[in-house]
């Protein structure tokens, strides 16, 4: 596996791939055709998790869960929030997006953008280092795809948070017209 910005990355067979694509002298070779011809598939892996060298790294376990379970429908999209999950210094936000499958073509699907909102007035924006994985076994169907991701946080609400607002958008969204209005979730956390 080759490293990339943030949690991407790229196996050498796909690499390899690339680079023939790449160097052929036709701009439009059937390979080059065939490969934009694909769905996308795994979008993002989760971050190397820190570790020493050699060692397999621990994954943390959460110091407290929240489950959620809510869901909101937009635009032919339904976005379900399933769990916050708290660690030592950061939480994280798992959850499904069911949408329309992406058209051939797609080399990667951006992952929903979220900004949350404590009863305190604390504000976390964006999503840091979460995954995006395609989830082809729980689609419903040839109309549907799924994805079930995860955001993380930092710094971890106060403890004296009562509620949190969680607004989610699609960012290919803002390319329809009229652009979607946000989804938004009201979560009580006592």
């Amino acid at each position: 596996m080759i490293a990339g910005p943030g949690a991407a990355y790229i196996c050498n067979e796909c690499l390899q791939l690339c680079n023939e694509i790449m160097n052929d002298p036709t701009p439009f070779s059937a390979r080059a055709l065939e490969l934009a011809s694909r769905p996308p598939v795994v979008i993002a892996a989760p971050s190397a998790l820190e570790g020493n060298a050699g060692v397999a790294p621990q994954v943390a376990q959460p110091q407290r869960t929240i489950t959620l379970e809510i869901e909101q429908k937009q635009n032919g999209m339904t976005l379900i929030l399933h769990q916050l999950l708290y660690f030592q210094d950061a939480f994280e936000l798992e959850y499904l997006w069911i949408r329309p499958p992406f058209t051939a073509g797609f080399a990667f699907v951006p992952r929903i953008i979220f900004f949350i909102k404590d009863n305190l007035g604390a504000q976390w924006m964006g999503e840091r280092g979460g995954m995006l994985l395609a989830r082809p076994d729980l689609a419903s169907g040839p109309t549907n795809a799924v994805y079930q991701g995860s955001a993380r946080f930092r710094p971890l609400p106060s403890p004296e948070a009562r509620t949190l607002t969680i607004r989610a958008v699609d960012p290919l969204g803002q390319f329809d017209e009229p652009m979607p209005s946000p989804w938004q979730f009201e979560v009580t956390l006592a």
